[in-house]
């Protein structure tokens, strides 16, 4: 059997004992691990669909004499999903304004929930955990609004998809410029490093609301930086070589976890001075020397 993928050919064990479907899997996985994803199926010169998919799986190796794959950047298709997707969240808050009130039809708002959902259902292995989720609750909430939205409804609908687009363009960004984005990330947080340290101080006058959202917002400029991380790599920086403390990325990683599952052990036991230790002591320094050690990393604008 010739394997090839996007016409060249792929060096994979076939074992007589496996199925086609099984040798897929492999290749599949293969793919995915170089940053690729199928697009394409053919075997022995037919296109194979959702529909043939099944049948031809069960097929024996031997059967078989060629598999033409067809893959794309998982990255680039990411981004054209995004792109679609903010289009889309930006017809629906048209739609949802008073001004387009009268001229927007049942029809469209059928078509702007169906193509939500065709954005769910076709993209939903390139999302993130939490971008899937916001792509449901853009589907749902059009879902629960029908095809005459109520004035309420259209409210809804324009409040939750401007928010959704600033979401979705972030993570586009991250993915088009991860350098800029993780320089951009780094003057975030020099600009709020300091709110860190006084959180020992909010505490104490017992502003407890206000010292966890500082410490959520720390989180999430992590979570933004880990997002950006493996976008650098393929932007060609070389990630694996880059010390924060004398620590390679993994190990810094593991330990920022742990200081992390602390902070929450401690927000749950009301724990005050221990957050206030953990915040200043432990989060600051270690962020301090993340992007302290991205700024020599990374190349110069």
């Amino acid at each position: 059997m010739n394997i090839t993928v996007n016409g060249e050919r792929l060096d994979l064990d076939v074992k007589e004992t496996e199925s086609l479907g099984d040798i897929l899997a492999r290749a599949d996985d293969l793919i995915d691990k170089a940053g690729s994803v199928i697009v394409s199926l053919r075997v022995d010169g037919k296109e194979i669909d959702a529909d043939l998919y099944a049948a031809c799986s069960a097929l024996s190796p031997s059967s078989v004499a060629s598999v033409e794959i067809g893959a794309e950047d998982a990255a680039a298709i990411k981004q054209r999903a995004l792109d679609t997707l903010i289009e889309l969240l930006a017809i629906a808050e048209h739609s949802a304004s008073p001004q387009a009130e009268s001229a927007s039809t049942a029809e469209d708002w059928a078509n702007i929930r169906a193509s939500a959902v065709d954005m769910r259902d076709a993209f939903a292995g390139l999302f993130a955990a939490d971008e899937l989720s916001f792509v449901q609750l853009f589907a749902d909430l059009l879902e629960r609004s029908g095809n005459e939205p109520s004035e309420a409804a259209r409210a809804e609908i324009a409040a939750q998809t401007k928010k959704l687009a600033a979401v979705f363009s972030e993570r586009l960004a991250e993915l088009r410029s991860p350098v800029v984005e993780m320089r951009s990330a780094a003057v975030l947080f020099d600009g709020h490093a300091a709110e860190l340290a006084d959180i020992p101080v909010l505490l104490q006058t017992g502003k407890e609301g206000e010292a966890m959202k500082t410490v959520l917002f720390f989180i999430e400029i992590f979570n933004k930086v880990i997002r950006i991380i493996p976008e650098l790599r393929r932007s060609g920086v070389d990630t694996s070589r880059i010390m924060i403390g004398g620590a390679a990325m993994p190990s810094f990683y593991g330990d920022f976890n742990a200081v992390l599952r602390q902070l929450t052990e401690a927000f749950e036991h009301k724990d005050a001075v221990l957050i206030g230790d953990l915040a200043e002591y432990e989060i600051l320094p270690r962020m301090q020397s993340f992007f302290g050690a991205m700024r020599e990393a990374l190349p110069e604008s």
